[in-house]
Order: C-alpha cells, then structure tokens, then sequence
C-alpha cells in the first residue's frame, strides 16, 4: 500500500512539474514578444515599410523633384512605423540594433518586394535557454512563394536576450539562405 501511494505521489509531482512549465512557456511574455516581432518582421513584403524606404528614389526615377523635405519626411515616415511596430519590445539599444544595425525589418520586406516573393510565417516555437532564463532560441517556420508562384518552406532559426523583460538582441543565425536568394534575384548588376 505505501508503496503505491509512494508511485501515486511521484506520479502526481511529475504531472504538475509538466503542466507548470508547458503552461510557463505558453503564458510567458517574453514568448509572446518574441512571436509578435518576428511575425511583423518576417512577414513580407511589408507594403507600408517598402513605401516609406522607396519612395525617394521612386520620385527622383519618376522625374520628380527630391528636396531634402522629401527625403526627411520619408525618414519620418519610417521611423514612426518603425517605432509604432517595434520600440515597445526593445531595450533602447535592442531596438537600434534590430532596426538599424541588423535591419531585419527592411531588408526581408524590400527584397521579398523587389524579387517578387511573398512570405507568411506558418509557425514559431520559442525554447527558453534551461540556464539562463533570459535567453531564448527560435524556429520559425516559413512559407514563402517566389516570383514564379513556386511555394517553398525554411525554417529559420535564431537566438534572443532580454533585459528586464524587454529585448536586448534578437538575431536571425541562418534562414536557410532565404534572404540571400532574395537578394541575389533584386540586385541586378548591369555592365
């Protein structure tokens, strides 16, 4: 009889060890954060965000006067989105370096723009590091369409830090050479 209600009680304490940490990974805001800014970032293109980058050289292709009120007020215009999107889920730093720095917003949108791909992100599994709770790992899997209506899946994986409960660093380590063909299809390189 112990020895049953010795196997009943481990049982029970290993179901509620389980039921906490899936219940920890779903409920934890730091996985919601991560998910929300990679789904904006990477899905793409993001008209608004390819608009505010491009319109300069639209104008100055089209024929069009561009002063430097035009170029400002297009800087402007990205900053505030960028912002609007972004900026409540960085570090200061964290968002500089997101934006900025890495550009992970801007480039997926303008070259899944300019080679003609669209891409939706299907999936995210965010892994909390077992030794430093402010360190995840992610995958996220995408599904992207090329110019020529062919639909393909990646899984791109990356790595994120935080701070006080705000992104410190969220970084893309290997897309699986997406962005890289993209790039490699809007860059033409003319003799």
């Amino acid at each position: 009889m112990k020895k049953k209600s010795l196997i009943l009680c481990c049982l029970l304490i290993v179901l509620t060890t389980l039921g906490a940490c899936s219940s920890k990974s779903k409920d934890d805001p730091n996985v919601q954060s991560i998910k929300t800014v990679l789904n904006e970032a990477l899905t793409s293109p993001n008209e608004k965000l390819v608009s505010a980058l491009l319109d300069p050289i639209e104008k100055l292709q089209s024929g069009e006067e561009v002063t430097e009120s035009t170029i400002l007020k297009s800087e402007n215009e990205l900053d505030t989105l960028l912002k609007d999107t972004y900026q409540d889920y960085f570090t200061e730093y964290g968002y500089e370096k997101f934006t900025i720095q890495t550009s992970i917003p801007s480039n997926y949108s303008l070259y899944a723009d300019g080679a003609g791909y669209q891409i939706i992100v299907k999936n995210i599994e965010v892994t909390e590091d077992e030794k430093n709770p402010d360190r995840y790992s992610f995958e996220a899997t995408l599904d992207y369409t090329t110019d020529e209506d062919e639909t393909k899946t990646v899984v791109a994986t990356g790595r994120v830090e935080f701070e006080e409960d705000e992104i410190a660093s969220l970084d893309i380590n290997d897309d699986r050479d997406l962005l890289e063909k993209m790039s490699s299809k809007t860059i033409k390189v003319e003799p």
